[in-house]
């Protein structure tokens, strides 16, 4: 079998064109995310968006006046989006310095990752926000693991999906370093928790 990160990311190479034109709406519930987000971060803060596919939320969190970098794997997204200052990276890995940024945000990205990688990647995120910085995931809620075909972009392609329970992933963000202050569900497709936490201050 192929690894699931690799096939995922050439699903959504393939995807990026009407994936880009599915997701240029913005709905109440990404702007209360954005909002809380932005109120946790000081005025010209700089935030890694990690995922961000063809960049919607840079440009939104660069509109608040937030410096924001665009990281995601899939190079077909970041063309698609046509915004500057992105790059592809895997959250794994983030080639971003210790410390550097006052914020990240992850919105439908994580899920992506098998179960046994989820701890380097929010050890990443740890590693890159500041003491004290904001932290805003977006994942699927449930107890699955498995492909899921991206019907609903016009294909037959696979991607990965690895669904979370506030619980175990609670545990998973204070073992990284994170304290989580606010948890959201929402139903949409399929159902999610919008999770807000904060990187223990040293």
């Amino acid at each position: 079998m192929i690894e699931p990160t690799r096939e995922t990311r050439e699903t959504y190479d393939r995807i990026a064109t009407e994936y880009a034109q599915r997701k240029a709406d913005v709905d109440a519930r990404l702007v209360r995310d954005l909002s809380e987000l932005a109120a946790a971060v000081p005025p010209g803060g700089v935030v890694v968006d990690v995922g961000c596919g063809p960049g919607r939320e840079v440009g939104l969190l660069r509109e608040r006046g937030f410096l924001v970098l665009g990281l995601d794997l899939s190079l077909g997204q970041l063309r698609a989006g046509r915004v500057g200052g992105v790059a592809q990276a895997d959250m794994r890995t983030l080639p971003v310095r210790n410390g550097s940024v006052d914020a990240v945000w992850c919105q439908a990205a994580l899920l992506h990752l098998p179960r046994p990688a989820v701890p380097a990647a929010l050890a990443e995120f740890a590693r890159v926000v500041r003491p004290g910085g904001a932290l805003f995931l977006a994942v699927a809620e449930g107890d699955d693991a498995d492909w899921e075909v991206a019907r609903n972009y016009g294909s037959d392609l696979r991607r990965w999906f690895t669904y979370h329970r506030e619980p175990d992933l609670t545990a998973a963000l204070a073992t990284a370093g994170f304290t989580v202050h606010t948890v959201r569900r929402e139903t949409a497709l399929r159902d999610w928790m919008a999770v807000h936490a904060r990187r223990v201050s040293a």
